[in-house]
């Protein structure tokens, strides 16, 4: 998987961040805020690279990886009508870091032009389904889970690399079987393809004010896929 970015880096006071933001690609996603959930919509593209995205975050424990997608616009025949406001860029951060969202609007004001770079993640990086042994969330002192906060119309994702790659894993698979899905079910009224990632893996859990405590991350067949 590749992701073309442009690498900042930006100083705050004793502070370093080094800043890997994807650059404009081929495909399409786009992030709102809602009530009860986030919505994110993404073509086959969308889909690949978010998973790219997924993987660097994985790996790059010492990044911040940003997406900046308040610019796009959603695909047609959305069941509501989301104006500017309402839509976010993301960011991903390896819990290591203990980054403060707060922080997020000061470094981005900082970014500058940046330097071009192909990240090159290999698709492996994502284990299997069958190999995720979800029972050891039941462990005591577990915290490899992602954790939603919200900084200057960005959702703030962290969490350890093998949280990314357990729930890069559903993206992964996203971007390969949602065509193939929407192909044969397409025509059925209200089919989609879609995946959730929760707060803290837990349906009941409370992200920060203001954030709900769900994505939902849904395969947009509206925009055609060439």
């Amino acid at each position: 998987m590749k992701l073309r970015t442009k690498i900042h880096r930006v100083r705050l006071g004793r502070d370093e961040y080094r800043v890997v933001t994807a650059a404009p690609q081929a495909g399409r996603a786009v992030l709102y805020d809602g009530d009860w959930s986030m919505q994110m919509y993404l073509d086959r593209q969308g889909a690949q690279d978010l998973a790219a995205a997924w993987a660097l975050a994985a790996r790059s424990r010492r990044s911040l990886v940003h997406l900046p997608l308040r610019a796009a616009d959603g695909p047609a025949g959305l069941p509501w009508d989301i104006g500017p406001d309402g839509r976010l860029d993301l960011l991903l951060v390896h819990h290591s870091l203990g980054l403060p969202p707060s922080r997020w609007k000061e470094i981005r004001a900082r970014l500058g032009t940046g330097t071009p770079h192909t990240a090159d993640v290999p698709a492996t990086d994502f284990p299997p389904e069958e190999a995720i042994d979800h029972d050891r969330r039941n462990f005591t002192g577990w915290l490899d889970e992602l954790r939603f906060a919200g900084a200057a119309h960005t959702l703030v994702v962290t969490g350890s690399a093998t949280a990314f790659r357990w729930t890069g894993s559903w993206l992964h698979s996203l971007s390969r079987e949602a065509p193939a899905f929407q192909h044969h079910h397409g025509r059925s009224p209200g089919s989609h393809y879609c995946i959730t990632l929760r707060h803290n893996g837990n349906q009941f859990s409370s992200a920060a004010k203001g954030i709900p405590s769900m994505l939902h991350i849904t395969y947009a067949h509206q925009w055609k896929v060439d």
